[in-house]
């Protein structure tokens, strides 16, 4: 992946590319990674960076060109995961309503009604869609590398692929969508095939992650939701969802993430306000079959 490679390029080599394999020592490590933290790079980056150099040093160790993986011992910088303050339903609204008429319109709804990745999104083919069914196929994700081509990579996970049902109205801008397509397919001499991207720009040129993010930041700026970027559809996905009442494990399911505990994980700072509507639900519950009981008894006059 892009990402990965820039990883080692950018922060490993420079630190510890001039070390011999069986010369590298966890002290090695610790002082990369505390040169790292001095020039600001974030705690989750050099997290990153650990399990790419964990990893590389683990295939090392498979084929026996060195003894121990100093990983192993190295702890990296402790990430401090900031409360989730995703955009509540009137925020939403607002961010689709001032997105109408643009291009990337259908793309930033169906993110807000399915909780799907950027990349997923993006790598959506009209085959994956049955709008009949009104379900969405998860496959792939896609990867677009400055200056590269675009490539296609598998879910990193078996629960990253599966199957999430949409909402009533992502069926209606899914279907309108194919038809503007279908449209202007014969404008600008393209064809709109199973095979071919779900969001793309009217003339047919693909949408990518990156043009997309920058997009999505421009115009929740100017609505003042600085603090928002692409990745916070999904986050108000899961909120919306987990506040109504959907079980934790049915949020899992749409998220595509591998455990529920990596979920209730995530959304914990949601968990109080559902422990006390819990509370309040067993308690009317527990009143509502108390009431028959209490009309039984005989009136006296």
């Amino acid at each position: 992946y892009a990402g990965h490679e820039t990883t080692t390029r950018v922060h490993l080599i420079p630190r510890l590319g001039h070390i011999k394999l069986s010369k590298l020592e966890p002290a090695d490590i610790d002082k990369a990674y505390a040169a790292m933290l001095a020039e600001g790079t974030s705690p989750s980056m050099i997290q990153h960076a650990h399990l790419r150099l964990s990893k590389a040093l683990n295939d090392a160790l498979r084929r026996k060109l060195i003894y121990r993986n100093p990983c192993q011992i190295v702890t990296p910088p402790r990430v401090t995961r900031k409360e989730l303050r995703p955009p509540d339903a009137d925020a939403i609204h607002r961010i689709l309503e001032a997105a109408k008429g643009k291009e990337y319109y259908e793309l930033f709804f169906i993110a807000f009604h399915t909780g799907l990745r950027r990349n997923e999104t993006l790598a959506l083919q009209w085959r994956d869609v049955d709008l009949d069914m009104g379900t969405i196929s998860v496959n792939r994700n896609i990867y677009h590398a400055k200056g590269s081509q675009t490539h296609y990579h598998e879910p990193k996970t078996a629960k990253g692929r599966r199957l999430v049902s949409l909402t009533p109205s992502s069926i209606l801008v899914l279907r309108a969508l194919r038809e503007r397509q279908q449209a202007d397919a014969a404008t600008f001499s393209y064809q709109v095939t199973d095979d071919s991207p779900v969001f793309r720009y009217r003339d047919g040129l693909r949408m990518l992650p990156r043009a997309v993010s920058g997009a999505f930041k421009k115009l929740v700026r100017k609505l003042g939701m600085d603090g928002f970027n692409f990745h916070t559809t999904r986050h108000a996905h899961a909120t919306l969802m987990l506040r109504q009442g959907v079980h934790p494990s049915i949020v899992q399911s749409r998220l595509g993430h591998s455990r529920v505990s990596t979920t209730l994980d995530i959304y914990s700072h949601i968990l109080p306000g559902l422990q006390e509507a819990a509370a309040l639900r067993f308690e009317e519950g527990l009143m509502a079959a108390k009431k028959p009981e209490q009309a039984k008894e005989p009136v006296t006059g």
